[in-house]
């Protein structure tokens, strides 16, 4: 029986032996194995009555294809950093590359002057409002926004 234990930001099982994830790329080495989660607490969550039922960020491109990211509160940093609140390990995305807002009723990315720039429906933009089906790319990712 081989010797397993969970990746620090996935959960996925790696075995004893691998010094990488094999779901989200997480390098298991040195210090870095053990990281702590930041408190996670009410403030930023999405009122019903907005309009968007459960906002959510599905993987259309990337190493984590078809990974769903629900939105369930605010504000959430997408980046590099292994405590960002959707963590993608790829060299084109910054530590903390784009930020998602609520402002009102609306859903808001904010790029955080990344390095590659964050794209909405093949354009780059410094903020851009997240509507059903919206398209956005963070480095070599590609995610579709959903609200339904």
């Amino acid at each position: 029986m081989v010797d397993e234990k969970k990746c620090p930001v996935c959960g996925a099982a790696v075995a004893e032996a691998v010094s990488e994830c094999q779901r989200c790329g997480f390098k298991l080495v040195g210090l870095t194995e053990e990281i702590d989660r930041p408190d996670e607490g009410d403030s930023g969550v999405l009122d019903p009555s907005s309009g968007c039922g459960k906002p959510r960020l599905t993987l259309t491109k990337g190493p984590l294809k078809g990974e769903v990211f629900y939105l369930d509160s605010f504000p959430v940093v997408i980046g590099r950093d292994p405590g960002a609140d959707i963590f993608l390990n790829n060299m084109t995305v910054s530590r903390r590359h784009a930020i998602i807002e609520r402002l009102g009723n609306k859903i808001v990315v904010r790029d955080n002057s990344s390095l590659n720039g964050t794209w909405v429906d093949g354009k780059i933009v410094d903020q851009a409002e997240l509507e059903e089906n919206t398209l956005l790319q963070v480095g070599t990712f590609s995610m579709r926004f959903s609200c339904s």
